[in-house]
């Protein structure tokens, strides 16, 4: 207690002696002061206290103390790094529970933690370099690897941060949503701008640590001196990228397209799975996927069958005989709707589009809720009207009428007999009439 006491008085005292001295010094001017000299002043005393420890024999240019030093640094940064994991899982954790939708990729712990890891090991090494006094040239490396990779692993972290955020977000924006159209739209205006982030990170990261390096450095003053021609050779190869980069966002806020939207494009039907910086993935009905740059949906014209709704509305063809009865061929597809849970209760018609000389057309229009359940609605209504048609024999199946143009074919009268001619479901042909 009296120790902290004189130790107040001094530092008053000296304050006082500086503001006569100088009256602009301040008091946070002051305190900075005093930080910066009880720092210098532990340095001292380390020094000081481990130096009859740091001798020995040498091995380049390094004391034995100074390398047993080094290993005890690491050691203890090693050990620091792995505790960080705790609160970093616990933190994660709680974001969880707070937003019970959030699902981590696998290994997504792992992955953000061990950055922490490294960056409290390096850091702990770096002070341990500066502290020892290594020498020079084991010294100047071990600062170099330790910045580069303090870097290194920084933007990596920052990276997975801004995934995290983007992730926590998205499942809290969506928590109370039920249309699948605006889950989609969330997604996707998080999506392209937290990969744009990380692209800046990124590039940022990478320059950092390349201007460690003096070659680099000087390289990079060569650019400045000739500004000009340098610039215009960079603009015109980061041309593509700050397209892509534009047409990324322009995608991400007018939303001509969203990840999980469904789209035909190149005469190929598929749903919109990855969208990228340079690229979209379309994950097709086979389980193929289709590789388009994202420039495409701005210059070309594509379908997009979930824009504004993912409801859809699609057809099934038939034709049958002129003796079709069209009343119960509807009841039977109000049957067949009724017993299904694809269809979603909201359009269901059938109409006689066309009629030619030897069939009716009938087309049914039916709805889902999405191009997939669509799908299986319109191939079960096929099935099942197909079924009905063949439990009634082959009176409602379409047939072809010709003419008998042969001598046993002339009437009385001197006209042609009319001939109908059909197919059984065996496949044989049926004798004229």
């Amino acid at each position: 207690m009296a120790r902290e006491l004189l130790h107040s008085i001094t530092l008053n005292l000296r304050f006082l002696e500086q503001c006569a001295a100088n009256p602009a010094v301040t008091a946070r001017q002051f305190n900075q002061r005093e930080q910066r000299t009880m720092e210098e002043e532990f340095v001292t005393a380390f020094r000081q206290a481990v130096e009859p420890w740091l001798g020995g024999w040498t091995f380049w240019g390094v004391s034995t103390g100074r390398w047993v030093g080094l290993g005890i640094a690491i050691a203890i940064g090693w050990a620091l790094g792995w505790l960080s994991g705790w609160p970093a899982r616990l933190v994660l954790r709680r974001i969880r529970k707070s937003a019970p939708s959030l699902v981590w990729p696998d290994d997504f712990e792992k992955h953000l933690t061990a950055p922490i890891a490294w960056l409290i090991l390096m850091a702990t090494l770096r002070a341990a370099v500066d502290l020892l006094t290594i020498p020079d040239p084991v010294g100047g490396i071990l600062r170099k690897t330790c910045d580069v990779v303090l870097m290194t692993f920084a933007a990596v972290l920052v990276i997975r941060l801004i995934a995290v955020g983007k992730e926590y977000l998205q499942a809290t924006l969506t928590r109370h949503v039920a249309n699948p159209g605006k889950i989609r739209s969330i997604k996707t205006r998080l999506t392209i701008p937290a990969r744009i982030l990380q692209f800046v990170v990124g590039i940022a990261g990478v320059a950092l640590v390349l201007l460690q390096f003096r070659a680099v450095q000087e390289l990079g003053m060569s650019l400045l001196a000739s500004a000009g021609l340098a610039g215009v050779i960079v603009g015109l190869a980061a041309q593509r990228t700050v397209s892509n980069l534009l047409v990324g966002l322009q995608l991400a806020f007018a939303e001509p397209v969203r990840i999980g939207d469904t789209v035909v494009l190149e005469g190929e039907f598929g749903e919109i799975e990855h969208m990228g910086l340079t690229h979209v993935v379309v994950k097709l009905w086979d389980l193929r996927r289709l590789v388009v740059p994202v420039s495409y949906f701005t210059e070309k014209p594509f379908q997009n069958w979930t824009m504004g709704s993912s409801d859809v509305i699609g057809p099934v063809i038939m034709y049958t005989n002129f003796t079709i009865p069209v009343d119960e061929v509807r009841a039977e597809l109000e049957r067949v709707l009724a017993a299904t849970d694809l269809w979603d209760r909201k359009t269901k018609v059938l109409q006689v589009t066309d009629l030619t000389a030897d069939r009716v057309e009938l087309r049914v229009l039916v709805s889902a809720s999405d191009s997939g359940r669509l799908w299986n609605l319109r191939c079960l209504v096929r099935e099942e009207l197909l079924s009905w048609l063949q439990s009634r024999g082959r009176d409602y199946l379409p047939v072809r009428r010709v003419e008998d143009v042969s001598d046993n074919g002339i009437n009385a009268d001197g006209r042609a007999k009319s001939v109908l001619a059909g197919a059984d479901f065996d496949g044989s042909t049926t004798k004229p009439r």
